[in-house]
């Protein structure tokens, strides 16, 4: 008997993830557009988290959202290689912060857009990744998820330029980054089943996904702890 066909299990649909994450995030980079870039990313990104869970597939949906982070932080990151003036104005004082982040990794100043430099933002961030994600269906998470991303690459980028080679990728994207996003990814997808399938948060669905629940969210805290106790020592001088 012919198996029934599964959106999820089709390598187009991650295709074309990859090419509206690269699409939403390259050109607007590059046209300098701080809103319409965060915008476009979250409207895109949270479509295909929609079709993936309202078909039951969290896998498919966290591998489309994982894919999605990699194409639109390597885009990121290559642009500001090309063109470092030119993608910082698709920031919020992107100035500001490529002159933080220089001040942090070679001066010892604080690292900037942390729970202790900017700690409003963070608790919003983390409010949105959360409660923002569960009321929405996922859509505020989104939008809270691709906004840590795209600022995790513009300062990979910018690291990478200063310091002058590819090779120091593994320094520039430091692991409290790492570990918050992959953290992040996983909130927004479990928090976003509730108002697509179960029409609710009830005892049943929080028992199936409460380890799961925990996990992503230790993920997330792991690296806010990493944030706050390695950046002193993740200095590397050439």
């Amino acid at each position: 008997m012919q198996r029934s066909y599964q959106l999820t299990s089709d390598p187009v649909f991650y295709w074309m993830g990859s090419f509206f994450a690269l699409l939403t995030t390259a050109l607007p980079a590059v046209l300098g557009q701080v809103r319409f870039m965060p915008l476009g990313q979250t409207v895109v990104l949270s479509i295909f988290v929609v079709l993936a869970v309202r078909r039951r597939d969290l896998r498919g949906a966290l591998g489309v959202v994982l894919l999605w982070l990699a194409v639109s932080m390597a885009a990121l990151i290559v642009l500001m290689g090309v063109a470092p003036a030119q993608i910082e104005r698709a920031f919020d004082d992107g100035f500001f912060y490529r002159a933080s982040l220089s001040e942090w990794y070679f001066a010892g100043s604080p690292l900037p857009a942390t729970l202790a430099t900017q700690p409003l933002a963070s608790l919003l961030e983390v409010a949105g990744l959360t409660v923002g994600a569960l009321v929405s269906g996922g859509v505020v998470g989104v939008w809270s998820l691709v906004r840590l991303a795209n600022l995790t690459a513009f300062g990979a980028g910018h690291l990478l330029g200063v310091l002058g080679s590819p090779l120091w990728l593994p320094v520039a994207l430091a692991p409290w980054h790492l570990l918050q996003l992959a953290g992040a990814s996983g909130l927004v997808v479990l928090l976003a089943e509730p108002l697509w399938v179960v029409r609710g948060v009830t005892g049943s669905w929080f028992r199936r996904r409460q380890r799961w629940l925990w996990f992503a969210l230790l993920l997330y805290l792991a690296g806010v702890v990493a944030e706050a106790l390695l950046p002193a020592f993740w200095r590397f001088h050439r």
